[in-house]
């Protein structure tokens, strides 16, 4: 029985191994996640910031070509902002799979723990029947020795 406990102690080792892995694919995931939203805040800011300075840029006097290369500036910031609304998604559809790879991690590992808890609950019983036996010999031969000794 303690062999069986060993070997699932072994497998439990390996899956709280794997669990482990998965959180910390996820915390990078999530790290990743808050590197990606920052980038985008920023990007909304220079967007708002490039806005700003076209809409002042009325009153002034500034070429035709000026203003141009203001408006690709703000359609490239757009297409970066949405770049990275699309490498947000992405990660965030990484998230829910890594997420749900720990739960499943997570119930493997539960399984196990519950079934060497069994075992080991069985093997306690059994150690414990057996020391009754044990317990029981010793008493029927003091009980045998004081018959033969009556």
């Amino acid at each position: 029985m303690q062999q069986r406990i060993s070997k699932f102690n072994r497998i439990l080792k390996i899956r709280e191994d794997s669990r482990r892995n998965e959180q910390a694919i996820l915390a990078s995931e999530r790290s990743e996640e808050r590197a990606v939203i920052n980038h985008i805040n920023q990007l909304e800011q220079e967007k708002t910031q490039a806005i700003r300075d076209f809409s002042t840029t009325g009153a002034k006097m500034i070429s035709a070509n000026d203003l141009w290369f203001q408006r690709q500036f703000i359609d490239a910031i757009n297409t970066d902002i949405s770049k990275g609304q699309e490498n947000l998604n992405e990660v965030r559809g990484r998230i829910v799979k890594t997420e749900a790879r720990l739960v499943e991690r997570h119930k493997d590992v539960r399984i196990m723990e519950t079934y060497i808890d069994h075992l080991k609950a069985i093997n306690f019983q059994e150690q414990l029947g057996l020391e009754q036996n044990e317990l029981d010999d010793v008493a029927t031969m003091q009980f045998s020795r004081k018959e033969e000794e009556s």
